[in-house]
């Protein structure tokens, strides 16, 4: 197993590593409950006396007004006009007591004995009632009967004469009367006080006339006047009559026209019979209107739950009441729906110790088990310590700045942590962070609001640097991160704290942003040396050619400074193509022959004009002499501070590969030459970067070496590539790396590009030195 693995880690740090969580979880829990309140007394606030202090809405707030809107309520109740059904049995008695008064006025108009009270009733002396057919009489006669024979024919006797006298038969007549109009009247009048002797006396009239217009052959009336009256009640009575209505519909009758229309009713009788009518429909009607009364309870309710709450509502620090004031008992539930008058929340320090740990301890195992290797070593651990109790401090500024204003607690620099770990470790790394961020913030803020901010925060910048390739680039991705923070914090201020902060969170989440791109920027440079963690800046700076070890390399060995920076030209395609660390590639690249820059001239690169001192050396002294330029690039590199994640090039761009060149040459001389005197003492490289480095540097000094022979060509450069990656796959140098045999097939298809495209054909100009 590969000493360098995770395993490998825990097995040799795994005590460093526990310790560092132990300490970091102290140091969490300290921050997180320094200063905290431990004990102390609710304020005493009563309804209707005066309030002991102060009370101010840290946010927005709204409280129903429960007195109040009852009484809307209430009001709506009274308000609700009854529901109210029609009877139809009232129409039905109206009828029949409408037909009951035409069948009387038609029962007091029945003949009567002439000698009777109801005959002369109100007649003067010498007045009669009239008579009519049939009568009956009774008298007394006696017939006489005389028969005579015709006279005779001429010359016969003379006719004889009989008389015959036969006894007198005895007849009773009785004259019967219609009674009079007066009799008629009064008799209505018994059973029928309330109508007006005017109205009864006009029915009557007309009923009695009836007996002369049929005698005469025309319709009579009466009847059509009864039916006039029924359909002028029933008129009413569909429409429906309350019983406080009963007045104004009886004063409506006699004003409004009622239409009473009767055929064959003379003119002049016409007014008369309409007011006649009117009256008796007026005094016959009745209210047929009644309420239901579960119908208009259950309607009574409906409009009171359609009374909106009343309400009453404060802004953010608006003054609920002020101390010495009577309480009253709206405010009395505002102030205890805020949790005004509770006593300050005491800390659970057991609590809030098992929470610290757990958020540390995941955090660690979590980055332990998604991180690269290289990220997970003690260093990196103590570094994430440190970022997490830097999170539980800036966690603890909204719970002292809120009291200036709810939007205030946006001011939060959660977004710093997502820059930092974004570039100290890797995207995944950073979003992870925002796990611990959110529940410090939580454990410090107990607001929901502030805790998903807190953590979108910690996520929000992590796209925009976490590919950074300059300063230009982190400069504009805390730009970009600033940006994005004020909507975030407009949109869960809104919902959480009331839309009267949106604009002012927007604008404090933009600031937060800002400010925490800028601590960022001004704690990494101190992060990086620190722990001596090799960050994207750190290799934006080691590839500037004017850093002090290029100037170094390229002053005393030129050749090599070619060299180099072709291999890291070479590594950067060939990484970019795996999806590996270009940049950490080539700035590996870079110094991996730093080393040669002690003796220069012993390297081919660098003998330009000169002979080669090793044609006079024993081959076992020129491999010591080549070996040396690892042991000496370390020690420059240490001398220049370059990063051990870069510095790894040096020692393993050769790993422990043989020296060809020597070996063979030492073979010439002694046929059983012992290899292990002519191999590298570097190691074989772990990383991707670091194995595509050991490929570069090996195939740009073969094609460099095939050129001087002859022009390379698209063919000869991919045979000589294949060629230098088999003897290294064989010679056991990429054992121990990361690369796949995928990797490695798209590794050779780059390195072949990148050759090709630097030893391009070129155009041959006359006359020129070698054409």
């Amino acid at each position: 197993m590969d000493e360098h693995s995770p395993n490998w880690w825990m097995r040799h740090s795994g005590w460093s590593r526990i310790i560092a969580v132990a300490l970091t979880t102290v140091l969490v829990f300290g921050v997180l409950g320094f200063n905290r309140a431990t004990d102390a007394a609710a304020p005493s606030v009563v309804e209707g006396e005066p309030s002991p202090q102060t009370f101010v809405s840290p946010m927005r707030h709204t409280e129903v007004d429960e007195d109040a809107t009852e009484r809307a309520r209430e009001l709506a109740r009274i308000n609700t006009e009854p529901v109210q059904i029609i009877n139809p049995a009232v129409k039905i008695n109206v009828n029949n007591e409408l037909a009951a008064f035409f069948a009387d006025v038609r029962s007091t108009a029945d003949v009567v004995p002439a000698d009777s009270e109801a005959a002369t009733f109100g007649l003067e002396s010498g007045e009669t009632t009239t008579t009519v057919p049939p009568t009956t009489t009774t008298t007394t006669t006696t017939t006489t009967t005389t028969t005579t024979t015709e006279p005779p024919a001429e010359g016969e006797p003379p006719p004889e004469t009989t008389t015959t006298t036969e006894p007198p038969a005895t007849t009773t007549t009785t004259l019967l009367v219609r009674p009079t109009i007066d009799w008629q009247v009064a008799q209505l009048q018994t059973d029928y006080p309330a109508v007006s002797e005017v109205t009864l006396r006009t029915f009557v009239s007309v009923f009695n006339e009836d007996f002369d217009r049929v005698a005469g052959g025309l319709e009579g009336v009466f009847n059509d006047i009864e039916t006039e009256a029924s359909e002028l009640a029933a008129r009413y009575l569909d429409e429906g009559i309350k019983a406080t209505e009963v007045t104004d519909v009886r004063n409506a009758l006699f004003i409004e026209p009622s239409d009473v229309f009767v055929p064959g009713l003379p003119a002049e009788q016409r007014p008369a019979v309409d007011r006649a009518v009117v009256e008796l429909v007026a005094e016959t009607i009745a209210p047929n209107e009644e309420e239901d009364e579960a119908a208009t309870q259950a309607l009574e309710e409906m409009n009171a739950l359609a009374v909106e709450q009343v309400t009453a509502s404060w802004l953010p620090n608006e003054t609920i009441v002020e101390g010495g004031e009577v309480v009253t008992k709206l405010q009395l539930q505002a102030i205890e729906a805020l949790g005004l008058i509770e006593p300050p929340q005491t800390t659970n320090f057991a609590a809030m110790f098992v929470v610290a740990a757990l958020a540390v301890i995941l955090t660690a195992f979590f980055v332990w088990r998604i991180a690269p290797a290289r990220l997970i070593r003690p260093k990196h651990f103590l570094l994430l310590g440190v970022l997490l109790v830097l999170a539980a401090a800036a966690a603890r500024l909204p719970e002292f700045v809120i009291e200036g204003g709810t939007e205030l607690g946006y001011l939060v620099p959660a977004a710093m942590f997502g820059f930092l770990a974004s570039i100290l470790y890797d995207a995944r790394t950073a979003v992870l962070l925002a796990i611990p961020v959110g529940i410090f913030t939580a454990v410090t803020t107990g607001d929901a609001g502030f805790t998903i901010y807190a953590a979108g925060a910690a996520i929000v910048p992590v796209p925009f640097v976490s590919s950074v390739s300059s300063r230009r680039d982190l400069r504009l991705g805390v730009a970009l991160g600033a940006i994005a923070l004020a909507p975030l914090a407009a949109g869960i201020a809104w919902f959480f704290h009331g839309e009267e902060v949106v604009l002012p969170a927007a604008a404090f989440g933009f600031i937060g942003g800002v400010a925490a791109g800028i601590i960022a920027q001004g704690l990494l440079p101190f992060f990086e040396n620190l722990f001596r963690i090799t960050t994207t800046l750190t290799l934006l700076d080691l590839t500037d050619r004017n850093h002090p070890a290029l100037r170094h390399l390229e002053e005393h060995a030129p050749g090599t400074f070619n060299h180099s920076i072709l291999v890291g030209t070479i590594a950067g395609k060939a990484a970019r193509a795996i999806g590996a660390d270009a940049l950490l590639a080539q700035a590996a690249a870079y110094y991996h022959d730093l080393g040669k820059t002690v003796e220069p001239g012993f390297f081919i690169e660098n003998q330009f004009g000169v002979s080669n001192p090793h044609d006079d050396m024993a081959p076992e002294a020129s491999a010591e002499v080549i070996r040396a330029h690892v042991i000496d690039g370390l020690r420059l590199a240490r001398q220049y501070r370059i990063p051990p994640d870069v510095s790894e090039g040096i020692l393993a761009h050769h790993g422990d590969g043989l020296m060809r060149y020597f070996y063979h040459k030492a073979l010439a001389s002694e046929p059983g030459a012992d290899p292990s005197l002519y191999r590298h003492h570097g190691v074989k490289p772990r990383r991707k970067e670091m194995a595509i480095l050991m490929l570069s540097d090996a195939v740009e000094g073969a094609a460099r070496a095939l050129a001087q022979h002859e022009d390379p060509t698209p063919d000869s450069l991919r045979k000589l590539v294949e060629q230098i990656v088999a003897e290294k796959v064989d010679d056991g140098q990429l054992d121990a790396s990361e690369l796949t045999m995928g990797d490695l097939t798209t590794v050779k298809r780059a390195l072949v590009e990148a050759l090709v495209g630097y030893y391009h054909t070129r155009v041959t100009y006359p006359g020129f030195p070698g054409n």
